[in-house]
């Protein structure tokens, strides 16, 4: 189902999620598996790439243009249903610390093309974990780890087969919010 705009958006946490109008919002109901997520922010970031602009993943759930936001999933499961929510920012960049699709693409953008394109790629991706490691601007990198328990820092050696955020002392995440923490020289 897709909608020109939201009024009640949710984003991981129960944040509310800006959803201006001229950006593609829209929910993709599959089988549950495992690695929707990381199956989801993969078949943006191929759209994305055909379209010349070169994304990364943010684990767990975020796609980025030069550091920039410019597409948030949120998947749940229902009963023996996984439920893909999307938020791509098309012709608005809703938050500071965002981007959209139009500030970066030289052609005009459909949404209706897009919406197409991402569907089309997420029943396409084979390879889920190597594929989301190509793409995972968090690998490597010193992050802190905010979870309901506590908070944790560390370099990332990782996304394991399960789509867990590992940190260099094994230790594994199944979620939460990940802030990428600048090198010290």
């Amino acid at each position: 189902m897709q909608a020109e705009r939201q009024t009640a958006g949710k984003g991981r946490k129960d944040r509310s999620w800006e959803s201006p109008p001229g950006n593609l919002y829209f929910s993709l109901c599959t089988d549950k598996e495992s690695l929707l997520p990381l199956k989801a922010s993969i078949a943006v970031a191929k759209t994305l790439e055909d379209m010349k602009i070169e994304p990364r993943l943010k684990w767990p759930n975020d796609v980025l243009v030069g550091g920039k936001k410019i597409c948030g999933i949120l998947t749940q499961i229902v009963d023996d249903r996984g439920i893909i929510g999307i938020g791509l920012n098309v012709e608005v960049a809703p938050i500071d610390d965002s981007v959209c699709i139009t500030d970066l693409a030289d052609d005009e953008v459909s949404i209706d093309d897009l919406l197409k394109e991402i569907v089309h790629n997420f029943y396409g991706i084979d390879e889920i974990l190597e594929t989301y490691r190509d793409y995972c601007s968090t690998i490597g990198k010193k992050v802190k780890v905010k979870t309901v328990s506590g908070e944790k820092e560390g370099i990332v050696e990782d996304i394991d087969e399960r789509g867990r955020l590992v940190l260099e002392d094994c230790e594994r995440f199944v979620s939460g919010d990940v802030i990428h923490v600048e090198k010290e020289d």
